[in-house]
């Protein structure tokens, strides 16, 4: 069983590589404070009222339009519908926990705004191995595959669970967990950002750096087997 990596400060690349092939993901205390710290700060700017991008604005050219508290949610649900556009062959599965651990790394410094029951359910996904399929390409670029992910804390989308491809809801019901109603700015929060990059980059590291080992204990043989062969 692969040691648990516990998120404190910034997860180092090989931490978040670990994650990605199996090892369990859990946050510190300090971690869980500042996520629930940031909430606090969307949730007094939604009862002021105070004009936040993506807040209670629209996004990209819509955002000057004024997004009242009770679209709010609505407004977070769209924002992951309107991205989930992937197309084209699906990411594997150590690529699909590179990106959720990449984004449960971002969330943990505190700058986000989600409600901590949302970092919950991605650390549920990849404590179950219960991998969202992401469609590997899409016209809004690494945006899509965060929408494809937060679709199945939503109950929307589909993973894999177990060996079996099944929609968001039936492996939320699977884990004893229920779909989640995003909150303000959440929906943003969850498209936004590099966990994209961040993961497939991580991934791509890791594996350059086991070909390198590879490649220097094939040369050390084929070296060794020179000389006893003179």
């Amino acid at each position: 069983m692969p040691q648990r990596i516990l998120l404190d400060r910034p997860l180092s690349w090989r931490q978040v590589a670990d994650v990605a092939l199996g090892a369990p993901l859990a946050l510190t205390n300090a971690a869980q404070a500042r996520i629930g710290a940031a909430r606090s700060l969307v949730d007094s700017i939604v009862l002021k009222g105070l004009r936040a991008y993506g807040v209670n604005t629209g996004v990209g050219a819509l955002c000057d339009v004024v997004v009242t508290q009770s679209k709010q949610e609505q407004l977070s649900r769209n924002i992951l519908m309107s991205h989930a556009v992937g197309v084209g062959p699906t990411l594997d599965r150590i690529e699909v926990r590179a990106i959720m651990a990449a984004a449960v790394n971002n969330f943990a410094l505190g700058f986000s705004g989600v409600r901590p029951v949302v970092v919950d359910g991605l650390l549920a996904l990849l404590a179950h191995d219960c991998v969202p399929e992401v469609p590997a390409a899409g016209s809004v670029g690494y945006l899509t595959h965060m929408a494809h992910i937060a679709l199945v804390l939503i109950g929307q989308g589909t993973a894999r669970l177990h060996g079996r491809c099944m929609g968001g809801t039936e492996a939320l019901r699977a884990m004893n967990l229920a779909p989640l109603v995003l909150g303000a700015k959440e929906g943003l929060s969850l498209v936004n950002g590099t966990p994209c990059a961040t993961g497939l980059s991580v991934v791509a590291l890791d594996r350059t750096v086991r070909l390198l080992d590879w490649v220097d204990t094939a040369a050390a043989m084929t070296r060794a087997n020179d000389r006893r062969t003179r």
